[in-house]
Order: C-alpha cells, then sequence, then structure tokens
C-alpha cells in the first residue's frame, strides 16, 4: 500500500511541476513583449536545421495528430483494452483525449497568441494542439503498455515508438511553421498533465 501510495504521489508531484512551468510560459507569452522575437529567432533556426530534409515528412506526421486522424487510434485502442475487459480504462483513455481537444481550444481561445508569420491557419497557436492531444493521448498508450505488455522486447519497442510518435509530432508543427517553440512545449506540458491524472486515477481504482 504505501509503494501504490509513494506512486501516486510522484505523478502529483510531476502534475505539480508541469502546471508551474506551464504558468511560466503562458506568463512569458502574455507579458513579455520581446517573447514573440526570441520564439520567433528559435522557430527560424529549427526550420532551417530541418530544411535540408523531404518536407512530406512534418506533413505526414501533423496530418496524423489531427482530431479527424486521431479518432481511428482512439477507436483501435478502445476496442483493444474493451476485449480485455478493461472497460472503465477504455472509457478514460477516450475521455481524457477529448478533455484535451477541448482544453488546448478553450486555452487558446483565452490566451489568444497569433501564430507566426506566413502561417495561414486560421485559429490561435498557444499551446499547440497537436503537442498536447498526442502526448495525452499516445502518453496514457505508453503508461497502458509499460502496464500490461508482459514481453520485454515488444514492450520497450512500442514505448519507444510512440515517445518518437510523440516527438516528432510536435517537431513537425515547428517544420511546417505553424507554431513557435514554446507553443510546442506548452502543448507537451498540458497533454502531460492529462496524462499523470490518468494514472493517479487508474491507480486509486486499483486499490
Amino acid at each position: 500500500m504505501k509503494q501504490k501510495e509513494y506512486g501516486i504521489a510522484i505523478h502529483w508531484n510531476y502534475i505539480g511541476i508541469s502546471f508551474v512551468l506551464f504558468s511560466i510560459l503562458t506568463v512569458l507569452v502574455l507579458y513579455l513583449p520581446n517573447m514573440r522575437s526570441i520564439d520567433s529567432a528559435f522557430l527560424h533556426s529549427i526550420r532551417l536545421a530541418l530544411s535540408p530534409f523531404p518536407t512530406y515528412i512534418p506533413i505526414f506526421a501533423s496530418e496524423f495528430g489531427r482530431a479527424n486522424y486521431m479518432l481511428w487510434p482512439q477507436i483501435a485502442a478502445g476496442c483493444t483494452l474493451v476485449s480485455h475487459r478493461y472497460f472503465l480504462k477504455a472509457f478514460m483513455l477516450i475521455l481524457f483525449t477529448q478533455i484535451s481537444f477541448f482544453l488546448k481550444d478553450f486555452l487558446k481561445n483565452i490566451i489568444c497568441r497569433t501564430r507566426p508569420e506566413g502561417c495561414r491557419i486560421g485559429d490561435f497557436s498557444f499551446p499547440s494542439g497537436h503537442a498536447c492531444t498526442t502526448m495525452c493521448f499516445y502518453g496514457i498508450i505508453i503508461y497502458l503498455i509499460n502496464y500490461y505488455v508482459r514481453s520485454d522486447f515488444w514492450r520497450n519497442v512500442l514505448v519507444i515508438f510512440f515517445g518518437v510518435w510523440i516527438l516528432l509530432c510536435g517537431l513537425s508543427r515547428l517544420w511546417l511553421g505553424a507554431h513557435f517553440p514554446y507553443d510546442i512545449f506548452a502543448g507537451w506540458l498540458l497533454g502531460f498533465i492529462l496524462v499523470n491524472i490518468y494514472i493517479i486515477i487508474d491507480k486509486s481504482i486499483a486499490r
């Protein structure tokens, strides 16, 4: 019991640290006038470094981070969990993913940070929806894989694959000039908070 409580306490710490970092980024974006120029310089450097690589890579990764394309992974993961009679885990996985969509839109419309110059996307920029939702969904998937996949080989392969996919999805938005670096970091932090809330609830139910 003490070990479980300690495990849950760690995730509360992760939530607290992530919330503080997210709050700092939000304050910097809202109240530091020079932040946009600093972020633009970082974005330019990243895009310049990635420019030799083919553009179909970020386009592919970015498309599969959109809400309509993320529907199918949710259905697949939910059906897999239901087939093993993990009904509550499946429900919470889909619920938390939908919460991530709602939360990123809610915060975007409060913070109202415009996107980088030249980006034709109509909505606001901070935090990145792609970074938030992919971190939330695939972060929970990584947690479930660590918990249920018995083979060390497949567990490591799947964790590395989904971890790289989370990074690539966020990087693709910088690559395409759709977000500033701080947007991506904030999205990852927001998604990570949701992942840890999911884990806390799941471990509390399993007591």
